[in-house]
């Protein structure tokens, strides 16, 4: 399957995300198409810096097609260019492959969360715990409102009800932004670690459960 038959064209946004990361995405877009499997795209950037990527390495590409789902294939890098602009000639080397939406699809929802992390104070290690807010809820994570300002990379623990069950999980802050709301002064991307099958399900349970609701209403 080629490029051009599976919906990418120029200027098409994609995503590149790196095998030993997953959890982050670096937005990128096409530039040129050379061959039905080859491409030119632009370089990942994070915080005004750039992310160096270099020829041979094996990336992922994923990208959303309107309608149609969210799709994702393995390409190995051939070139990079930094002479003007950062960018990198790409070689897609697998099948493209229809990514199953259960576990990422984000139900904007307003769920009361008790956060907990550790805090070094001298000597000692505390718990320190925080009442939050989610923006958002996924089968793999949360956006989660709070006044604490965490670190890319740290990890904590979430509590929260959801279809009357209490689930307790173990998360990652992938990033955080700063808030401009009354309540809440920061606003972070979290990656649930170590999650239960079981509470995986009965966070999509109520994802699919909102979401039925949502439509009754006519609100999507």
């Amino acid at each position: 399957m080629s490029f051009r038959a599976d919906y990418l064209s120029i200027g098409s946004k994609i995503d590149i995300i790196k095998p030993n990361d997953k959890s982050v995405t670096y937005p990128s877009q096409i530039l040129d198409i050379l061959e039905s499997n080859e491409m030119i795209i632009s370089g990942p950037i994070k915080q005004s810096n750039l992310v160096l990527l270099h020829k041979n390495e094996k990336i992922y590409i994923s990208y959303n097609v309107e309608n149609k789902g969210k799709y994702l294939f393995t390409a190995k890098i051939l070139a990079r260019n930094l002479s003007s602009i950062y960018t990198l000639t790409i070689e897609r080397i697998s099948e493209i492959k229809k990514i199953q939406l259960r576990d990422h699809y984000r139900l904007l929802t307003r769920l009361k969360v008790e956060k907990e992390h550790l805090i070094a104070q001298g000597d000692n290690i505390e718990k320190f715990y925080e009442h939050c807010e989610t923006k958002d809820i996924s089968g793999g994570g949360m956006k989660l409102n709070c006044n604490y300002k965490h670190k890319e990379g740290e990890e904590i623990v979430c509590s929260f009800n959801v279809n009357g069950e209490s689930i307790k999980i173990k998360a990652r802050v992938i990033r955080v932004e700063e808030l401009n709301s009354f309540n809440y002064k920061y606003s972070m991307g979290i990656k649930f670690l170590e999650i239960e099958s079981e509470m995986r399900d009965e966070i999509i349970k109520y994802i699919f459960e909102q979401q039925r609701i949502l439509r009754l209403k006519g609100l999507i």
